[in-house]
């Protein structure tokens, strides 16, 4: 009788290793996000307070106008466990040091530009509510700013689909919790509301006129714009090309010329065959305040280059010749339209010299693209000239994966190997001898 227990244990185990790596751990896991308990039948649905578009005029400075969200449940049924309130804000960042000004009720994500506020007490069908204060100051990125707060409402317990899990991936601020207050239901309107049904799109947002059956954000409320006088009018934004110049395995610079308008930021495309070559923190501690260079943005992973003054450069490795190649640098378009939309983009143009790499400028690789040498002819061995191997057409996590997915079917077919020769032991052992 063990016996058999133990086999079936063994079963048991193959199966869920299998199961585990080819489907991984989360298979079966409910979609909602963290606390889900998604259940079928009537549910809240929130109305959000709209917001007149401010314009930031030059007395405020760079000041970015305080939010304070505000929603009422218009549904059938209260939100027993209380409601998620999501904010997120555009060509701004929420502005802490250390999370202390952020409410200890409140989750900041990662590049703070989005946050996750919990309210525990039940909101009553009929009741409308707005925070008892401001949300934490926001900054802009730039000192003219056109961007926006946008948020939503879900019960709590009930997240739309795929809600990240913000308790763990977000930063738990550390101030005192912020509460709700109770407001009259006509403080939510405004002129560009409507009355239109809203649908749970499964990202936090609406795609209904109205209101967002629970969660999700309305069209014509939700929202609170800002703009820096002037700075959406329509106009001409421009720039002009570079051009880089050097030999293979040295940096290559160029200063990055002053765009005509408004424009704060330029954007890079790095001609092909060369590789965007930021500055080391030593570099960067050594240069004079006034003088930049362009930087990839952590979070969108661009090439971008800025400076009030414009001085700024770009900096290059070349790797490799590659006939005709060029780059590209643009700057964005007024909110409100571009008067010549046709010299917002110009080249960047590459001329590889020929001849050797001295010894004092040969730098090292800065990226896994294909180069023509790693090393200065003038110490360069026979087999340093060669190109670097191509990389394997299986990147490190994709080998990862397929020994992952080997090894989940193998665990299968073991377990199923194991149960026929259970069942035919049985059989044999189950036969009796006819007198």
């Amino acid at each position: 009788m063990r016996k058999g227990r133990g086999r079936r244990a063994v079963l048991a185990v193959l199966f869920t290793a299998g199961a585990v790596l080819l489907l991984g751990p989360g298979a079966g896991a409910g979609a909602g996000g963290p606390g889900s308990v998604r259940q079928d039948g009537e549910r809240p649905s929130f109305r959000l307070r709209t917001h007149e578009p401010h314009t930031i005029t030059p007395d405020e400075g760079d000041s970015i106008p305080p939010l304070t969200p505000a929603f009422g449940n218009t549904g059938p049924v209260a939100a027993p466990l209380g409601v998620a309130l999501r904010v997120t804000v555009t060509d701004a960042r929420f502005d802490t040091i250390a999370l202390d000004t952020i409410p200890r009720n409140c989750y900041l994500a990662k590049y703070h530009r989005t946050l996750i506020c919990e309210f525990s007490d039940a909101v009553p069908a009929g009741a409308a509510y707005e925070l008892a204060e401001p949300l934490p100051k926001v900054s802009g990125d730039y000192y003219a700013v056109n961007g926006s707060y946008t948020y939503s409402v879900w019960p709590l317990g009930d997240p739309p689909a795929h809600t990240e899990d913000y308790t763990a991936q977000y930063e738990r601020g550390k101030d005192t919790a912020v509460g709700l207050k109770p407001v009259a239901m006509s403080t939510l309107k405004g002129d560009g509301e409507s009355t239109g049904d809203g649908e749970d799109t499964g990202d936090g947002e609406g795609t209904g006129d109205g209101e967002a059956k629970g969660g999700g954000e309305a069209k014509g409320g939700g929202e609170l714009r800002f703009v820096s006088d002037g700075y959406a009018d329509r106009a001409d934004w421009g720039i002009e090309g570079i051009k880089l110049r050097g030999r293979i395995g040295e940096y290559a610079e160029a200063s990055i010329p002053e765009p005509t308008g408004a424009a704060q930021r330029v954007r890079v495309e790095v001609p092909e065959g060369t590789s965007f070559a930021p500055l080391t923190r030593q570099e960067r501690e050594g240069l004079p305040s006034e003088i930049d260079y362009c930087t990839r943005d952590a979070e969108d992973g661009n090439i971008y280059c800025s400076n009030p003054r414009w001085y700024v450069t770009l900096r290059v490795r070349i790797d490799r010749r590659v006939e005709g190649a060029e780059g590209r640098i643009s700057v964005a378009e007024p909110g409100n339209g571009d008067t010549n939309p046709g010299n917002n983009t110009a080249p960047i143009k590459l001329e590889v010299e020929d001849g050797p790499t001295s010894i004092d400028r040969w730098v090292p690789p800065v990226s896994g693209f294909p180069v023509e040498h790693d090393v200065p002819l003038e110490t360069a061995g026979s087999d340093d000239l060669a190109s670097p191997p191509e990389p394997s057409v299986i990147s490190v996590d994709g080998r990862t994966g397929v020994i992952l997915l080997v090894a989940g079917a193998s665990a299968v077919t073991l377990a199923l190997e194991a149960f026929r020769r259970i069942r035919r032991a049985r059989n044999r052992g189950g036969r009796r001898v006819t007198p």
